[in-house]
This record gives structure tokens, sequence and C-alpha cells, in this order.
């Protein structure tokens, strides 16, 4: 899914090859189900069939991150939308779509076009066209199932880690944890971060969604100035405005990773009411949320929830 994946453990055992190899199996295999960018992908073939209007049953692997999507769809009135795959295709396209491609792609996004049958455990679309787009949990889906797989061969203390998706394990021996630093997004890609906060943490996951590595145009007469964050609002069918980096510690990286991706969508809307469900659906959670002002962009405003959080309105 466009992402290279470390691991680093700790185990007595001479079994590195061991590991890697399932680790790369495992990788290879959820690529196969989930990913956009493979055009043989059961996810890619199951949108393809689903599009003359007719149910297609799916597998169990499908079946079950398409349930957790739509779970985290309702949880996040919709702020978390995996079937913007055909909108998030156009807007990472190197050549500039037409007028007339960007409404097209706009008109077949969004979880409501999706229809699930749970006792067939099959899907079908509303109109032709809609694709899945996993990136916003496929990520820590799969690192999830590595670190299940490092458990089930006796590893405990482990870091798996795609592009910032993260499952942790215990701590490494005489350690409080492993340590993490999050840090305060430049203004200029060319800049360096501010650091903010620094932790050690274990058995959990965390993940950050953000505008600080892309951006992408909304529209053929963007200048590349005016690109938005990857990230689209459903409402809109864009790139989320402003600048949001969060961080979301949860007890699976599949969960910090929709969480964090949801929480940048809400950040212009009702962030405190979003916060406070968040908590209800996930009591351990902890989110750290950073929103740059558009008009004075010196002024960070920071915000966390859940254990050790505290409220900043104006770190700089």
């Amino acid at each position: 899914m466009g992402s290279k994946i470390n691991l680093r453990w700790y185990s007595k055992q001479p079994i590195q090859n061991q590991i890697l190899s399932k680790a790369s199996q495992i990788a290879d295999q959820w690529v196969s189900v989930l990913s956009d960018y493979e055009p043989a992908s059961e996810a890619m073939n199951a949108c393809a069939n689903a599009d003359n209007g007719n149910w297609v049953p799916v597998s169990n692997e499908l079946w079950s991150i398409v349930q957790m999507c739509d779970q985290w769809h309702r949880w996040s009135n919709g702020a978390f939308d995996a079937a913007l795959g055909a909108l998030t295709r156009l807007r990472r396209r190197r050549k500039l779509a037409t007028a007339s491609q960007w409404e097209d792609a706009r008109q077949k996004s969004g979880w409501k076009l999706l229809q699930l049958d749970d006792a067939k455990q099959a899907i079908r679309f509303t109109t032709p066209g809609v694709r899945f787009d996993f990136g916003a949990i496929g990520k820590g889906f799969v690192v999830d199932r590595i670190a299940e797989k490092l458990v089930e061969m006796g590893i405990d203390r482990y870091v798996v880690n795609a592009s910032g998706n993260m499952r942790i394990g215990k701590a490494p021996e005489d350690s409080q944890g492993w340590p993490i630093t999050i840090d305060i997004p430049p203004t200029n890609q060319n800049e360096s971060g501010v650091e903010l906060l620094r932790m050690r943490i274990s058995q959990c996951g965390i993940a950050t969604s953000g505008d600080r590595w892309q951006r992408f145009a909304n529209s053929p007469s963007d200048a590349k100035r005016d690109y938005a964050s990857h990230i689209v609002d459903p409402t809109t069918n864009t790139g989320m405005a402003g600048q949001q980096s969060v961080t979301i510690i949860a007890e699976g990286a599949a969960d910090a990773d929709a969480a964090a991706t949801a929480t940048c969508v809400r950040a212009n809307r009702d962030l405190a009411g979003w916060l406070e469900v968040l908590l209800e659906k996930k009591p351990n959670l902890q989110a750290h949320v950073l929103l740059r002002e558009q008009k004075d962009t010196t002024n960070v405003r920071y915000i966390s929830i859940g254990q050790k959080a505290s409220t900043d309105p104006g770190v700089r």
C-alpha cells in the first residue's frame, strides 16, 4: 500500500529470517486484498464487479475491514470515509484532471453509495464507479496483523512501523517504554519541526495524520501553492483546508489510524464534541491535536485528551 514496513524486536532466539519471512507474507497477503494501487487486488475486483448494481460476495478478510470502516464511518458521523477512491486516485495523478473529471469523481465518492448485506457478506453500489481507498486504516490494520504474528511466535517486545503507523509491544527490559516524540510541524517543508512532547509508550498502537507530507490539487485551476491536504473532507469532497496534525494512541494501530484521520476532518467542525465521542467509544485512547491558524501561521493551538492530557491554546 505504498509504504515500507520496518520491524524492531528483542528475542534470544536466532529467528530473524523466520520473522522477516512471516511479516513479508502477511504484508503481501493484505496488499493483495486491500490495495487500490494494485489493479488485481480483491478490493479493486470487488468494486469493478459491483459496478453493475449486483451484490458481490467478498472474502472474510475484505469483509473484516469493510465492517471496521463502516463502524468508524458511523462513529465519526461520516468524517471517516473509505469510499473516496474515485476522488483520491484523481487527486494523486501527476496530470491535472479536467473539470468534468473532477465532478464525475465527486459523484462517485462516498460511503453513502455503498450497501452492505451482513447475511450474505456482500457489497453493492447505488451508482457505478465507486472505489475503495483504505489508506486511512489499511496500514494500521496490516501492522496489527504482523504484531499478532510476532506475539504468536513468542516475540512480545517489538515495534512494527509502516510510515508512522505503529504497533508497539512490551517495553524493552530495564525501560519504561519505547521513546516517541511529537513535534509541531514547520510552516515550510524545508524547515524542521519543533519538539512539543516526548514520552515512552508500550503495548499500544499509534498513528499521526495531517497535511505535512502529502498535498494535492482540488481542481484543474489549482496552483501548487494552493494544494490542500491529501485527507478529503467527505462533506465537500475536497482536501482539508488549514493545517492539522493529529497523533492518536490507541489499543491497536488500525483504530489509531482511523481515529487520526477522522479527527483531522472533524477538527474544523466540532472538535470538542468529536473528542467526547472518541473517548466514549475508546476510553483508553489518547489524542494530541495541533491546529495552525490560517491567518497567523506562527500560532499553533494544541489540545490533548486521555491519559496525561492537557490543553494549551497558545503553543508556539
